[in-house]
């Protein structure tokens, strides 16, 4: 291990189970004092060094929680990877409307949702997990190419997150039990595989009269359309799926790009019987660890693709706007088609723009809300995230 202690970061090793050394960790990002528990395995690392895999906690939870029952810190000993539990903060949000404050990852679980009063000054969490992430590889010998992420809850919201936001740090993401928020939706930094599991008891995603997730047919595709179609959009898929029955589970594969884009598999998996909770193999009969292992060695057999930058290359003006947002690609002098879509993946307008022109689209056309610009400039697309107030 390499010799790294800063002012802005001390690993205290305080712990040893199983010969697994454990490592608390406080560091300061953007003025705050940032927490998580990280677990080197007992055995030297591998060929390449060792992977690394974040758990993320739910509402209410913290890195502690989870290093204690997610089953992660276990696998970590048995299949030689570091196994990170980071905490996050705690906000006020709204859910079922009723304001409450608590620990959760600042994704659209609580930027979608404020509560009254001043506006909160939040935390760039996605910032956080990089740090953290940046840290370890420059204390530990690690394989950067092997770095994973898993969430329970908001926390599965955030790995959905760093889909958008981190792809050219962490290699895959899975989780259970929360979706794509729609204020997290835009054009990845660079697309990697996403699993998403939830359970047909999952009281978060029950809406009356179901008592719970239809499970017959494919008929959760239709229940739950708007977070999955928001994700396939994001991942650059269509809407075309290869699917795997289990006795005890539904498993939905789509793999097929859109016309022009790069796109990662994105998986969705209907769980027979399980509430909202991160299974273990103890709290339900499926580790969601041990599948999710496997996922993620795979996603980096497969994913052999440099990673894509952000394009600045559209101009979208006011952005936020409370009227209208006028579109140009400045430094383009062709001919290009153009589609508009909602937060929830659906085709809102669409045209053809002429070379060096700009053209507005109105408030007054959609309404409010966020909705993702995409331009087909022929061997590529561009895309820009916009918001009406």
């Amino acid at each position: 291990m390499k010799g790294i202690i800063t002012i802005a970061v001390l690993f205290v090793a305080i712990l040893q189970l199983n010969s697994q050394r454990r490592f608390d960790v406080q560091f300061v990002v953007d003025g705050r004092m940032r927490e998580s528990i990280i677990v080197q395995p007992s055995t030297p690392p591998p060929a390449g060094g060792y992977p690394v895999v974040f758990m993320l906690h739910g509402t209410s939870g913290d890195g502690l929680k989870f290093y204690n029952i997610s089953g992660w810190k276990e696998l970590g000993e048995d299949e030689n990877f570091i196994t990170v539990f980071p905490s996050s903060l705690s906000w006020c949000f709204v859910e079922d409307g009723v304001e409450k404050n608590n620990t959760r990852w600042v994704n659209g679980n609580v930027t979608d949702y404020p509560c009254s009063g001043p506006p909160q000054n939040y935390a760039d969490d996605v910032k956080f997990l990089k740090v953290l992430a940046k840290k370890i590889a420059d204390t530990f010998p690690v394989n950067e190419k092997m770095v994973f992420c898993s969430g329970f809850s908001n926390g599965c919201s955030m790995i959905h997150k760093l889909a958008i936001d981190a792809g050219d740090v962490f290699a895959a993401v899975a989780g259970t039990s929360a979706p794509l928020m729609v204020g997290d939706s835009a054009r990845p930094i660079n697309r990697i595989p996403v699993w998403f599991m939830v359970g047909t008891l999952d009281d978060r995603f029950i809406v009356p009269p179901f008592t719970e997730l239809p499970y017959g047919g494919d008929s959760i595709l239709t229940y739950l359309n708007p977070f999955i179609n928001r994700a396939l959009v994001c991942q650059g898929l269509k809407n075309e799926f290869i699917k795997t029955e289990k006795d005890s589970s539904h498993s939905y594969q789509f793999l097929n790009n859109l016309p022009g884009e790069i796109s990662k598999p994105y998986i969705f998996s209907l769980i027979k019987n399980m509430t909202h909770e991160y299974p273990n193999g103890i709290n339900y009969p499926l580790s969601a660890p041990k599948i999710f292992w496997e996922f993620f060695k795979r996603s980096v057999a497969v994913n052999t693709e440099h990673p894509e930058r952000p394009s600045n290359e559209i101009s979208a003006n006011p952005n936020p706007s409370n009227d209208f947002i006028e579109f140009s690609i400045p430094a383009y002098n062709q001919s290009y088609q153009w589609n508009l879509y909602d937060a929830y993946g659906r085709l809102r307008m669409n045209g053809n723009q002429t070379p060096d022109e700009s053209f507005k689209c109105r408030k007054s056309d959609l309404g409010t809300g966020l909705y993702i610009f995409q331009a087909d400039l022929g061997n590529r697309l561009l895309s820009k995230k916009i918001i009406f107030n």
